[in-house]
């Protein structure tokens, strides 16, 4: 049986990490190697941009995020000044190592709030230097971080991308950050593997990797597979516009040996090959047999996991995926799943792709919780463990729970590892030991053993 609870609806009380619009459109200009982004805001947010848009260096490149020193003088006289004179530096290859094919301008509240018509000057400089540039209106206020990757990617379809009067051929795979996996980066480059493996053309990744003459193909995919379950309305009808539909498939992500294998499977037959994808997928479970074959410790380790009690939170698609393949590839029971997801059809798509665990589980699912819910809610069920992001773990610990972060993204998200997906089933063996870990840690959580520590007088009458 499956609860669905909505804790926040009457209080409308918010504390989870929720960065700005301007973040998810740096994240998703940031993939576009051959430009330069510009943000045009307070320090402390441009260092924030600075820091996430590290997720994509390793094994990638790496795009600037350029300040335009707004302080506050500029908030009280207006900061076009200097905007105008940054754009002229980096178009001169000033202030960066090589003229860029583009200029993003992104910006924070303050000079969104005074009215800075970044549009204006970014057409000016543009005239006068050559650079393609592209003004994004995309404060804090505007929205959260799909809001965000939405703007942008309109103004990509409304400034860069052509129509296209060809054959079309291929998916373009949209926003891979927005799959709430803390090991994006690595998990959209295998993502992109398996899908080539099963026959299905990959256009491009919006955005991982790309120059910014890519850009222009847009229109010549076939499809866009979408990786969040977030609406995202106005790109979708551009998109539709130019030719290209949008999958609005409730698949489960590709995390564990069961979900690849729904997924890929399902893709194939409506874009690529189902046999090559059947081939593949056998291949590769081979490959984890052979390993696997007869190994004492991981018969061990399989049997240590089973019958767990897990708490899972973490973006609606990312949530809703580790859920099922705990369940379905491990045998560890969700009691408890936070999902979080900025608009409505994000959190029902993702209890869709739930709703078939009611047959055999009961768990309750909180939609957008506080920290606070999502605590107290996996107290109560009495989990072993959780697995959440970066900023949850103080959460849980303080319950006594041992925590894993696998989703979000934060500071040094991914500089504690070797890089390597946990996406198919080849990160399959990657997410088994991370499981591992955190049911070892469970042991030694000190705040848990209290829990059953003996107390003089409890129950016992006076």
């Amino acid at each position: 049986m499956i609860e669905i609870l909505s804790p926040t609806k009457e209080t409308k009380m918010r504390d989870q990490f929720q960065p700005g619009a301007f973040i998810g459109s740096i994240f998703l200009t940031s993939g576009v190697l051959d430009t330069v982004n510009v943000y045009h805001g307070v320090s402390g947010c441009h260092a924030m941009a600075q820091h996430f848009r590290g997720d994509l260096m390793p094994n990638g490149g790496y795009v600037p995020v350029v300040g335009t020193g707004f302080l506050e003088t500029e908030a009280i006289m207006g900061g076009a000044g200097k905007l105008e004179k940054t754009l002229r530096e980096i178009a001169e290859a000033r202030l960066v190592k090589e003229k860029p094919q583009c200029i993003w301008i992104s910006m924070s509240d303050c000079p969104a709030v005074g009215g800075e018509d970044i549009e204006g000057v970014a057409r000016s400089v543009a005239a006068d230097s050559g650079v393609k540039i592209v003004a994004i209106e995309n404060a804090g206020f505007k929205g959260g971080l799909v809001r965000g990757a939405e703007l942008a990617l309109c103004k990509i379809l409304d400034e860069v991308v052509e129509p296209h009067d060809g054959e079309r051929e291929g998916l373009n795979v949209i926003a891979p950050f927005l799959m709430g996996s803390a090991n994006w980066p690595f998990d959209i480059d295998h993502i992109v593997e398996i899908l080539e493996a099963a026959g299905i053309k990959v256009n491009l990744v919006l955005s991982r990797n790309l120059t910014f003459a890519d850009l222009k193909r847009f229109s010549a995919a076939e499809a866009n597979l979408l990786l969040t379950y977030d609406e995202m309305p106005d790109f979708l009808g551009k998109s539709e516009a130019l030719g290209v539909p949008t999958l609005t498939d409730d698949l489960a992500l590709p995390f564990g040996i069961g979900n690849t294998e729904e997924w890929l499977l399902t893709l194939a037959e409506r874009f690529g090959d189902p046999e090559k994808a059947k081939r593949y997928l056998l291949e590769e479970m081979g490959k984890v047999k052979k390993i696997l074959h007869r190994n004492y410790n991981f018969s061990w380790m399989a049997s240590f996991l089973s019958d767990k009690y897990a708490a899972v939170c973490g973006y609606a698609p990312f949530a809703a995926a580790i859920t099922r393949y705990l369940f379905h590839d491990l045998n560890i029971r969700v009691k408890v799943v936070g999902l979080w997801s900025e608009t409505e059809a994000g959190i029902e798509k993702a209890e869709k792709v739930l709703e078939p665990l009611s047959e055999s589980l009961d768990f309750t699912v909180l939609e957008n919780p506080t920290y606070l819910q999502m605590g107290e809610a996996a107290k109560k069920a009495n989990v072993d463990f959780a697995i959440g992001s970066m900023q949850d773990k103080p959460l849980f610990k303080s319950y006594g729970i041992a925590h894993l972060n696998l989703g979000g993204f934060y500071y040094f998200n991914n500089y504690n590892f070797v890089p390597w997906p946990l996406v198919g089933v080849k990160g399959s063996l990657r997410l088994f030991s991370e499981i591992c870990r955190v049911v070892d840690d469970a042991f030694y959580e000190t705040e848990a053993w209290k829990k059953l520590a003996f107390v003089p007088g409890d129950g016992v009458e006076g």
